[in-house]
C-alpha cells in the first residue's frame, strides 16, 4: 500500500493546490492524508473500491479541514494564492496557465474540486462519485455546471 500511495502523491497535491490556493498548505495538507493512511491502514477497504479514490477522498477531507480552520481565524484565501506563472515557461503557455488557475480561483469550490479531478487528475466519473460521494449521474451534470463557470470566468478576463 505505501509504494502505492506515493504513486498517488503527484495527483494528491495538485487536488490541494486547488483546493487549498497555497503550495505548502497544499504540502501539508497531503502529508496529513499520507499519515491517516500509513497509520490507520484498516481503514481502506479494498472490496468497496480503488485505492486512488479513497486516498483522494482523505485528501479533500483534510483539505476542507483546513479551510474551515482558515474562515475561523479570518485569513483571507485569497492572500494565500501562489503566482501561477514561473520564469522557465513560455510566455503564452504561462499566460494561459495563470489565467486558467485564476479562473478556477474565482469559481465556486465544489465546481473547482469536479474540473480538477476530471480534467487535471483524469479520474473517470465513477472514482470522482466515489470522492464526492455523490451518484455517477450527478457527476456529469456537475462537471457540465463547472466547466460552463470555468468559461464565464475566463470570458469575464476578457481572453
Amino acid at each position: 500500500m505505501r509504494q502505492e500511495l506515493a504513486q498517488l502523491g503527484g495527483g494528491a497535491h495538485a487536488l490541494a493546490i486547488q483546493l487549498l490556493g497555497n503550495a505548502d498548505d497544499a504540502a501539508d495538507a497531503v502529508h496529513d492524508a499520507f499519515e491517516t493512511a500509513l497509520s490507520r491502514p484498516d481503514a481502506y477497504d479494498a472490496a468497496k473500491g480503488p485505492l486512488k479514490p479513497w486516498f483522494l477522498r482523505v485528501v479533500r477531507n483534510r483539505c476542507f479541514d483546513m479551510l474551515r480552520r482558515r474562515r475561523d481565524s479570518d485569513v483571507p484565501v485569497d492572500s494565500l494564492i501562489d503566482s501561477c506563472a514561473t520564469p522557465d515557461e513560455a510566455l503564452d503557455t504561462a499566460q494561459r496557465a495563470c489565467a486558467i488557475n485564476q479562473a478556477l480561483a474565482r469559481i465556486a469550490t465544489e465546481k473547482r474540486e469536479i474540473v480538477v479531478l476530471r480534467d487535471y487528475l483524469d479520474l473517470s466519473y465513477a472514482e470522482i462519485a466515489d470522492v464526492l460521494r455523490i451518484a455517477p449521474g450527478t457527476v456529469m451534470s456537475r462537471l457540465h455546471r463547472a466547466r460552463l463557470a470555468l468559461k464565464e470566468a475566463l470570458n469575464t478576463d476578457g481572453k
